[in-house]
Formats: C-alpha cells, structure tokens, sequence
C-alpha cells in the first residue's frame, strides 16, 4: 500500500509518506556524513562521488533483492524500474550493497575505508530510521516497528561504543570498526530473526541478514586482534603457505 502526498502532473507519479521519509533521512544522513568525515577525504568531488555511489548501491541492492524475493509480484523487468507503482525494497540487500561498493571504490581510490567508519555510523543510522519510519507509517506493520525499534538500539550501542570501545580489555587492538561492527550485528541479527519467525516470513531476507551477521561477527573477531584472533590468523597464513 502506498499513501500519495502530492500527486505530479505527469503520468500517475507522486510524492508518497515513504518516499517523502527517505528522501528527507537521505538528506540529513549525507549532511551529517559530509560534516563528520570531510577531513578524511582529499576533496569534496570524493565525498560527493562516495555518497552517490552508495545510495545508489543501496538502491539497486534493495530493490533487486526484494525483487527476487517477490517473484509473483514483480514479474517483469519493467515493473522492476516501476518503484512508485510496485513499491518494495529490502534493508539487507541495500546493505550489501553499500559494502559491496564500497569495497570496490575503495579499491579505485587506494582508499582506507576503515578510517570512516565511526564517523559513517550514526549517519548511516539516521537513513535507516529513515527507511523503517517510513514503512511503518505506510503500511502499520509489526516488523517495520520492530526494525525501527533495533535501529534505536543500534543508535544506543553507538553511543557508548563511539565512547568506550578503546579501553575495553577484550579488544585489545582498539581499531576503528568496533561500533560500527557491531551495530552491523545487532540489526542483522534482529532483522533475519524478525524476518524469519514473524507470520509469511521473509526468507531471503531472513538469510541474508543472517548471513551479514557472521560477516560482521567474523570482522568483529578478527579486528580484535585478540589472543585467540592472533592464533586464527596465523592458523590461516600457515594454511595459504603450505
């Protein structure tokens, strides 16, 4: 269901509550991320090509992931481009996305993607508050109320991660990451599980969160630089030697 604002003058497009929430959280969440990071890039024209290149990652991964997870409703490629009429888009497959791509840019630009990752968290947060406020006022669904609620929580955990992750004894490293890391965890795990139990449950949706999940656990772990992390990894470079 979609609830129109302003209906355009052209063809049978408008302006609807959803539309109208991201675009709004789009705005705030690249505001706040051009602020946070502009010291780490070398030029604005960097920053500008990164958001871009993002959000439209996040889009195609959205909407071709709930594509495929709703072969019956969207059964043509064109309805595929049709967003305003068969509106639908999937959190985890915008996310991969967002990594997907941002690995790839990364890689052209010889840049560390690392180093933004505290200063990219709440930002990134504010566009999926964004995203899930907007699908639950469209649509009143107890998942979209739940997301929204781990998105919160996720925004705690930030809070005191940004602050404290450096003296916790059991990560040791102290690398940039660990909140970021593990607000990944915290909504990849609540949203396969929601998406999993709750009644016509998303199951595409529920694996791959699921599956970002021990990504962001694996990252976690291996950031660390633990004691046990140290023995993983010099388990593994014995393994690609030989």
């Amino acid at each position: 269901m979609t609830i129109n604002l302003i209906n355009l003058p052209w063809g049978n497009a408008s302006i609807t509550v959803f539309g109208l929430c991201l675009f709004l959280a789009f705005l705030l969440a690249s505001f706040w991320f051009f602020c946070q990071t502009k010291e780490e890039f070398a030029n604005d024209e960097k920053t500008i090509s990164f958001v871009f290149n993002n959000i439209l990652a996040w889009l195609i991964g959205a909407r071709l992931v709930f594509c495929l997870a709703n072969t019956a409703q969207i059964n043509s490629i064109i309805k595929f481009f049709l967003l305003w009429r068969y509106p639908g888009l999937s959190f985890a497959g915008g996310f991969l996305g967002i990594i997907v791509t941002s690995k790839i840019w990364a890689k052209r630009y010889q840049f560390q993607i690392w180093k933004i990752t505290d200063q990219a968290l709440l930002p990134l947060l504010t566009f999926f508050i964004g995203f899930f406020l907007g699908q639950f006022l469209v649509s009143q669904g107890v998942l979209y109320l739940a997301s929204l609620i781990l998105n919160l929580l996720a925004v705690a955990w930030s809070f005191w991660a940004l602050k404290s992750y450096r003296s916790l004894i059991w990560y040791p490293s102290g690398k940039i990451g660990f909140a970021f890391l593990g607000a990944s965890a915290i909504l990849f795990l609540g949203f396969s599980l929601l998406a999993f139990f709750l009644p016509g449950g998303l199951y595409l949706e529920a694996f791959l969160g699921l599956g970002l999940f021990i990504w962001a656990v694996i990252y976690f772990f291996l950031r660390s630089e633990s004691r046990p992390a140290q023995r993983f990894i010099t388990f593994l470079n014995k393994s690609k030697n030989n």
